[in-house]
């Protein structure tokens, strides 16, 4: 509609009623015109008015689209045709309404409909949401995309195979496929596990798991956990130590009463969804209920979840205390009390909430600590709140796993991210764990490797409990094949696939060294460990040795010059 158009309407639409309103819409019209005679035309002012009123939304939650809008408001108010092209929804920046140049419609103002324009803005928010983002990962960035995409893999696992949920926040995951055991079946007439005084319900549960051979741990601590012993129990690093607990639990807890009979507790997230996997991998045939509690999930869905009376209940100490103090779980009918790793529980500060969560347990309850590695103070605790417990220490002298190949590097501080790109392109590790003692430097390392064309990622204790999810899952099924990680991964980590552990930092505790190596070589699996050493860190070697009762040999290695200039011009300044 033209200018002389506009105002002829003015005269013939009745001025009389409308009054001020007409009076606007015919100063926006010869606006409107001035505009488009200047070059940037009526479809800019559209764009605006578009970007404001297209964000409105429906009372049913669906977005009004900008051109429908648009063209309502001007027929109310010139009583014809629409004056303006509709607008678009608001880009994050210009350069993508006018194109490079310009600012007119020669320069690349988008003049589509209202609709094509919200569906092109909607096409560009969804693929930056799912745009793969190299940057360095930190534990606020990108938290609303990646809780979106997080929800939308969950939905997705659900809807096909068994699978678990491992708690407040409905984290999916795959069950492995049961065999079709019998009694007459060889699996089970010569499983191995008969003899320790399992139920043949159990024995049979563990034959279709493909569990036949126990470890030296199942054979020494399963019969005394069945008579109701008190245990304090030591082992090396992956040798089966969370099923050496979870069979006496199976064998002791009722399905047919909805209370909690089991309480196991661990120091870490990443540990305790491990351990309520492996209870639930069982608990699907014997119809026992489990459920673990955590930090950064929702506590509203674990109160739920609680209500419907779970058997076994597995969590961190900190959660724990909350739903105790709150008197969300009853542990009036407690049978069994398990403390997972409790020398790392009093390393991070959880003394005092083991001793309250022992003190709100019921007289009577059996008391089972398991560790790698056991020291005086642990020891002390089992003294005081244990009743005439078992002692089992399996290779007490020999804490680090045979089968694990190790090695130490020597190398200056600015040489060591060379020295780690020529390792990797040297051993090609199917996957591989690289430990440092810092968030920041798992943040940088991580960001080099990924320039420099390995799938690396980091976790550690800042970043978002669902980012830390989803970068486990991608590992667990090999999305990721390095993953840097701070002492926050070095518990709970069960996965078979890891071949080689990396120690780009000396750990400052020597125990902590024997959990680090302990991620690969799993269950009698061979595995590689490396540590670089600094000119600096020779006495932290040798307190590793005396632990490990082992002399670590070098690895001799010259880094090749061109993976030097790669490292420069890739990732920046050395490490």
């Amino acid at each position: 509609m033209g200018f002389l158009d506009r105002i002829k309407g003015l005269f013939t639409g009745g001025q009389k009623d409308t009054g001020k309103k007409d009076d606007a819409s015919g100063r926006e019209g010869r606006k409107s015109e001035d505009r488009r005679r200047d070059g940037k035309g009526g479809a800019e002012s559209g764009e605006r008015r578009g970007r404001n009123r297209g964000r409105r939304r429906r009372p049913g939650g669906e977005r009004r689209e900008s051109g429908e809008r648009e063209q309502k408001t001007g027929q109310d108010k010139s009583g014809g045709a629409q004056t303006q092209p509709p607008g678009e929804p608001r880009h994050r920046s210009r350069g993508r309404r006018r194109g490079k140049g310009g600012k007119g419609p020669e320069a690349g103002v988008q003049t589509g409909t209202g609709q094509d324009s919200a569906a092109k803005s909607e096409a560009g928010r969804k693929s930056r949401e799912e745009r793969p983002s190299n940057r360095r990962e930190s534990g606020s960035s990108d938290r609303k995309a990646g809780s979106t995409r997080s929800r939308g893999r969950q939905r997705s696992r659900g809807r096909s195979g068994r699978s678990a949920d491992l708690g407040g926040i409905a984290q999916r995951v795959e069950f492995p496929e049961l065999l079709d055991v019998t009694a007459e079946s060889e699996e089970f007439t010569h499983n191995e596990f008969r003899p320790l005084g399992l139920s043949d319900r159990l024995v049979l549960t563990l034959a279709a798991n493909r569990f036949r051979t126990p470890t030296d741990i199942q054979r020494e601590m399963i019969p005394q956990a069945l008579k109701g012993r008190d245990i304090l129990g030591q082992a090396k690093t992956g040798t089966g130590k969370t099923i050496a607990f979870l069979m006496p639990i199976f064998e002791r807890v009722d399905p047919a009463r909805p209370v909690v009979q089991a309480l196991i507790v661990l120091p870490t997230r990443e540990l305790c969804r491990q351990v309520t996997w492996e209870a639930q991998r069982f608990g699907r045939t014997l119809d026992t209920k489990v459920l673990s509690v955590y930090g950064g999930t929702s506590v509203g869905r674990e109160v739920q979840a609680l209500q419907e009376g779970p058997q076994i209940m597995a969590g961190t100490p900190g959660r724990l205390l909350d739903h105790i103090g709150s008197g969300n779980v009853d542990l009036s009918n407690l049978k069994v009390l398990v403390l997972d790793e409790a020398d790392r529980m009093f390393d991070i500060g959880f003394r005092q909430d083991i001793i309250r969560i022992i003190k709100a347990c019921p007289e009577g309850r059996q008391i089972m600590l398991l560790s790698a590695t056991l020291d005086r103070e642990v020891e002390e605790l089992s003294e005081r709140y244990m009743h005439d417990p078992v002692q089992i220490y399996v290779s007490k002298d020999e804490i680090s796993v045979e089968s694990i190949w190790q090695r130490f590097i020597p190398s200056d501080r600015n040489h060591k991210i060379y020295k780690l790109v020529d390792l990797l392109r040297r051993e090609l590790p199917t996957q591989s764990i690289i430990f440092t003692n810092t968030k920041r430097m798992s943040d940088a390392l991580a960001l080099r490797l990924d320039k420099l064309g390995f799938k690396a990622r980091c976790i550690h204790s800042d970043l978002s409990q669902n980012k830390r999810e989803r970068i486990m899952d991608d590992f667990r099924t090999g999305r990721i094949e390095h993953l840097v990680a701070t002492d926050v991964a070095a518990r709970g980590l069960d996965i078979t696939g890891i071949s080689h552990v990396i120690n780009y930092d000396v750990p400052a505790n020597p125990e902590d060294y024997v959990h680090r190596v302990g991620r690969t070589g799993r269950m009698g699996a061979a595995g590689k460990a490396f540590t670089f050493v600094t000119p600096g860190e020779g006495k932290e070697l040798t307190q590793i040795e005396k632990l490990i009762n082992r002399m670590l040999e070098e690895y001799e290695m010259e880094p090749h010059q061109e993976d030097h200039s790669a490292v420069q011009q890739e990732s920046g300044q050395p490490a």
